[in-house]
């Protein structure tokens, strides 16, 4: 999935254009979802999905900060987020089941991903346990 597309859905799902150069509530939210979207979905650099809609890394790393707090204490928000995700993510499954490649730079990136998560939750497990 190309950041475009993640633009768009984005654009369409909140009914605003994340492009625009306005530091409005309802924009920030919405681009911080871009920048959770793009980072997860696409293997590109900060500062490439900033410049995607006319920000710099910085905006990215701190929209993606304030995101964990939004979606913490606003409801309405994480329920729009937890939608969008679902949306964008099975778009992107659904783009690989239709016989489109990963390239053995991408399938690597993502195995590696998902074994430093793996050691996490096993090390949060082990946490867990102490504490008991």
């Amino acid at each position: 999935m190309e950041l475009k597309q993640i633009i768009k859905l984005v654009n369409k799902h909140f009914k605003c254009d994340i492009t625009q150069n306005k530091r409005d509530r309802e924009l920030v939210m919405a681009r911080a979802v871009y920048f959770w979207l793009a980072k997860n979905v696409c293997k590109i650099s900060m500062k490439k999905i900033g410049a995607a809609v006319g920000r710099d890394h910085a905006s990215v790393l701190y929209g993606l900060a304030n995101l964990d707090n939004w979606l913490r204490f606003d409801d309405f928000f994480r329920v729009d987020f937890e939608t969008i995700k679902m949306i964008v993510l099975s778009n992107y499954v659904c783009s690989i089941s239709k016989g489109e490649k990963m390239t053995p730079e991408t399938l690597l990136y993502k195995y590696n991903t998902l074994l430093i998560e793996n050691d996490i939750l096993k090390k949060q497990l082990k946490n867990k346990k102490n504490e008991l």
